[in-house]
């Protein structure tokens, strides 16, 4: 994260944030994947993240590696 995002982010939280806050802000805003990869939204997290295609886990590598599971409803 860039330094003029982190301080947007902290601006728009109005004040202190924890870094998770701060991640999930940036993470929010509009973003293309590299190319011959694709943007996916974790069903546990709910976090936007880059896979090649072929990837059928639709978990984030983070929650793959904790073990959420996706949120109800």
């Amino acid at each position: 994260m860039n330094k003029m995002r982190r301080e947007k982010a902290v601006l728009h939280a109005g004040g202190f944030v924890s870094e998770e806050a701060t991640a999930r802000a940036v993470n929010a805003e509009p973003w293309e994947p590299m190319p011959g990869m694709e943007k996916r939204q974790c069903p546990a997290c709910r976090y936007f993240f880059a896979v090649l295609p072929d990837v059928k886990e639709l978990r984030c590598p983070d929650c793959l590696r904790l073990g959420r599971r996706a949120r109800a409803g």
